[in-house]
């Protein structure tokens, strides 16, 4: 990490502003470092501080600094962030402390050892109101992660320093998290360790996201139930006062919210509306981030959080409370969404937030163990929590059972709750019991069984795995007159049925991605084998019998995309910015499969070299076992990167080998124009 120049900009601050107040003018910018003020200086203040604007020098140094290298949780680069992190906060009054913790990774690795920063500003009154702010400072092992989430982090200090001097009779906590890009683990940490008495004074959570905003700059607040709070309402008031902007309200099921909220904590998040194209990669650098739009986010989140801590507003807490349907320590199920089978109780665990009650051990018919864990689970859109039983065979996550039954759910309503998720039953089967009902459902690739038994009825979820369901197809005109993209022509097989909506939207963004030259590019099909399964597929045809000249050799390609994976029911996208990703990759693997662009490649970088002088881009030499990227994914970054000069090493090598041939440099240019990405 390299070294601040906060020291020589004090002094220089310090002159500027003696001069300036020499001169008889108005003060100049305050120093980083806002001096402690003795009680004598106090009482004859005449005036209450004035709350500052953020500053983007500081905001720009901050990120520089902490996104110079990765920081992966337990790593020295986390405990050097770590480090800068506290001593800035201390700098600025807070009282700070770190948080160790050791955790699991959902992976099944090594126990790391993480590190939460956690800064106080205490209180005369010991039962005061509490107001969170927090962030993450680690990073996956090769992402130097300046927008995920450097600029966050940079927030989150910045809005310290304007707090600092403020008038307060709220408890602020600023607090850095650590294992946040493994299912927040820093963030549980922090919930699980909080007292019964504390978690009735936090009147709000604001977790500060991913927020390189330089795609798109528009901001969203996030709620597990995209539903309103407290802090979020108090955020969009400021941001229509101070920005003249509207922030929207999204439903996000996964975050460091949600472990707030499953804490029975209100809380939101605020993150970009669409995540940039580097997001999380080796080039999530500071030259991603909009510095300006981060200093407008500081003044909004500074003059919310001011006017609720302010001492002429009283309590938040019964508000707080009123204001938020929170959720009990039940998990939700969203609809429609896949249960992740094969997982083990450790992954289970990480994804739900809470650890399961081992409810029983038993073998199967083949001797193999079984382990049920029972968990507090909201399922089918309703609010009501049933004791689900998650069986795991050989570690594994094979089936569900849901107790609707015990929950007082009676047979009817059950039966209109599942009718309602997943649509009338495929199979209804006589038992003697009463009719049996069958569903299996291709988007959240689940087969659900609900069967009558006494007096009550057994509900059991399990893997369904539907294969590729092809739902409409297109063809694509061939690129003629110098022009060099080619067209999507007439839709193919109309007997389908009606266009799904969803479906024009996803050829809107794939037409302004289809290759000019470099391929040919027969037909593009809509398909679905459920969230969570292969979000596009390839599929060459080569040519047969006289079809082609025996010298020319080239096959026609299939691009096949996932609707479901793309779109929401409700056809907001899921991931625009990952759509766009897997289009490209679609693309890079064409060329993988067709002349001169696979041969050449091979030539130019041959598998099993050994390379000991290799430099990975934002990682330090030897810090990294990731393989290079193949062709594909050599084309990927060849396309978004915008300074594949700046690339290090063979990692540049590969993004730059593409440029000897015009008509990809031509589609690059095109293409970023297109996306509106040229910085």
């Amino acid at each position: 990490m390299k070294p601040s120049h906060k020291s020589r900009r004090t002094i220089f601050l310090g002159t500027v502003l003696a001069v300036a107040m020499a001169a008889g003018g108005c003060a100049g910018p305050s120093t980083r470092v806002l001096p402690r003020e003795n009680e004598k200086q106090q009482a004859e203040q005449e005036e209450l501080p004035v709350l500052e604007e953020g500053n983007p020098f500081y905001l720009q140094e901050e990120v520089e600094i902490l996104a110079a290298s990765p920081r992966a949780a337990g790593s020295g680069e986390e405990q050097e962030a770590v480090r800068y992190i506290r001593q800035l906060l201390q700098d600025y009054g807070y009282d700070v402390s770190l948080q160790r913790f050791t955790y699991q990774t959902a992976a099944g690795a090594d126990k790391v050892t993480g590190t939460n920063v956690v800064a106080l500003r205490q209180t005369d009154d010991p039962a005061s109101d509490i107001l969170i702010v927090g962030a993450h400072h680690d990073t996956s092992s090769d992402s130097p992660g300046a927008g995920g989430s450097a600029a966050g982090v940079a927030i989150l200090l910045e809005t310290a320093r304007l707090l600092s001097r403020m008038p307060s009779d709220t408890q602020l906590r600023f607090i850095s998290f650590s294992g946040y890009v493994d299912e927040q683990a820093g963030c549980q940490q922090y919930v699980d360790s909080l007292t019964e008495q504390e978690r009735q004074r936090v009147i709000g959570a604001v977790l500060l996201d991913d927020l390189a905003c330089s795609l798109d700059n528009g901001i969203v607040l996030g709620t597990e139930d995209g539903r309103k709070t407290l802090l979020g309402d108090s955020l969009r008031d400021a941001g229509r006062e101070l920005l003249r902007e509207d922030w929207p309200y999204e439903c996000r099921e996964s975050g460091g919210h949600c472990r707030f909220v499953h804490g029975r904590i209100p809380a939101v998040s605020v993150r970009q509306q669409r995540e940039t194209y580097e997001n999380g990669s080796r080039f999530d650098r500071p030259d991603t981030v909009d510095i300006e739009r981060l200093s407008q986010v500081v003044n909004v989140l500074s003059r919310a959080l001011s006017d609720i801590m302010s001492e002429e507003t009283p309590s938040m807490i019964a508000k707080s409370r009123h204001y938020n349907n929170l959720r009990d320590e039940a998990t939700v199920q969203a609809a429609g969404m896949p249960v992740p089978f094969g997982e083990d109780p450790v992954q289970t665990g990480h994804r739900l937030g809470m650890q399961g009650k081992l409810f029983a051990e038993n073998e199967d018919n083949e001797g193999r163990p079984i382990q049920v864990y029972q968990y507090p689970v909201k399922w089918f859109g309703v609010d009501q929590t049933l004791l689900t039983n998650c069986y795991y065979t050989e570690g594994k996550l094979t089936s569900l059972a849901v107790d609707g039954d015990g929950a007082g759910v009676g047979f009817e309503e059950m039966l209109g709750r599942l009718v309602q998720v997943y649509g009338q039953p495929m199979q209804q089967d006589e038992g003697p019991d009463g009719v049996q009902y069958l569903w299996q459902d291709p988007v959240s690739r689940t087969s659900v069984s609900f069967v009558p038994s006494g007096d009550g009825y057994q509900l059991e979820l399990h893997r369904f795995e539907p294969g590729e369901i092809l739902l409409d197809s297109y063809e694509v005109l061939p690129a003629s007159g110098g022009v060099l993209q080619s067209g999507l022509g007439r839709r193919l097989g109309e007997t389908s049925g009606a266009q799904d909506p969803r479906a024009n939207v996803l050829l809107a963004k794939l037409r302004q991605l289809l290759p000019g030259d470099g391929i040919r590019l027969g037909r593009v099909d809509i398909y679905t084998d459920g969230i969570g399964g292969s979000k596009t597929l390839l599929e060459a045809v080569w040519p047969e019998g006289d079809e082609a000249p025996e010298e020319v050799v080239e096959p026609a390609f299939v691009w096949k995309l996932d609707l479901e994976d793309a779109f929401w029911k409700d056809g907001r996208w899921r991931n625009e910015t990952d759509t766009v990703r897997q289009i490209l990759l679609l693309y890079g693997e064409s060329l993988s499969q067709a002349e001169p662009y696979h041969t050449a490649f091979a030539q130019a970088f041959p598998e099993g070299e050994d390379s000991p002088g290799r430099v990975m881009l934002g990682v330090k030499p030897g810090d990294s076992l990731e393989p290079l990227p193949d062709l594909k994914e050599s084309f990927l970054w060849f396309v978004l990167t915008g300074h594949p000069e700046e690339a290090d090493g063979e990692w540049g090598a590969r993004i730059r080998f593409f440029y000897q041939y015009e008509e990809l440099a031509a589609y690059r240019t095109q293409i970023r124009n297109n996306l509106k990405i040229d910085r």
